[in-house]
């Protein structure tokens, strides 16, 4: 018996976005920069109805139905991640890879640019994830210019950096149409103008300096602020929705995991991938 196919798709937290409107769900998307984990996503096709299961419940449904709709077929995908939905972790556009990626090598035994293409459709149209599905095709730290998935974005990946990173889930959820909804227009001009210092200039210190001014416009820091406040070797920390991204010296690293834990955090060492 022929053994389903698996893929699996990396865990991506933006640092910096500022959403784009263009002609089409193709071209609409944002700009932005931020982090691709090497923490994974990993999914497997079943034959039967077009869904999405992550940890044994069905979720995503109208990003399966609009994805099975473009690609004209149907596959249901099996999910295990270790970040739940809703935290900032882009755990939504990996599932919705993992569906588009899974029907291409099911109908042309490959994947393609263009295998991502009906993934970024449904991100962008139901408002979960405007760059992330070019972000994590590529890997690395990334740095976009132009809104769309790959092979119509810009983006550009630097994979040499290997930094130690903790990173956390907060307590809580919001979903990303909600965290979109409150953000006003312009603050995202501090975004824009960080992206192009960040192309010009693609420094890990100055992204993390950046985000960081970011996010605080946007997100509480007062928990983080108050569990890192005994963390040594701490290089540079942000905040996405529930998302924890915290840069550190290699030696401190299982300090701060142990600290995060008593803080009641659920914390991962780990690395761009």
């Amino acid at each position: 018996m022929k053994t389903p196919p698996v893929v699996k798709v990396p865990l991506h937290v933006s640092g910096l976005w500022a959403p784009v409107i263009g002609s089409d769900l193709l071209h609409t998307g944002s700009i932005g920069a931020g982090l691709v984990l090497d923490l994974w996503v990993t999914s497997r096709a079943v034959r039967g109805g077009c869904w999405i299961e992550l940890d044994g419940e069905r979720v995503l449904q109208e990003h399966a139905s609009r994805i099975c709709g473009i690609e004209g077929s149907s596959m249901g995908v099996s999910a295990v991640s270790p970040i739940d939905l809703g935290k900032g972790f882009a755990v939504s556009s990996a599932l919705s890879l993992s569906l588009s990626t899974l029907i291409s090598l099911g109908k042309k035994g490959f994947i393609s640019e263009e295998s991502t293409w009906s993934a970024h459709v449904a991100e962008v149209e139901f408002k979960t994830g405007l760059g992330d599905v070019i972000a994590q095709f590529h890997g690395g730290f990334v740095i976009r210019v132009k809104p769309g998935p790959p092979g119509i974005g810009v983006a550009r990946s630097i994979k040499r950096l290997k930094p130690t990173l903790v990173v956390a889930e907060l307590p809580g959820v919001e979903p990303t149409p909600l965290m979109l909804a409150r953000v006003e227009s312009q603050v995202y001009e501090f975004a824009r103008e960080a992206v192009l210092k960040l192309w010009d200039n693609p420094d890990l210190a100055l992204f993390f300096h950046l985000a960081h001014e970011f996010t605080m416009k946007l997100f509480d820091y007062t928990r983080v602020v108050e569990s890192l406040k005994d963390a040594r070797g701490l290089i540079g920390f942000y905040v996405k929705k529930r998302a924890l991204v915290a840069w550190v010296e290699d030696e401190w690293a299982g300090d701060l995991v142990a600290l995060l834990e008593s803080n009641k955090l659920n914390p991962f060492k780990t690395t761009l991938s």
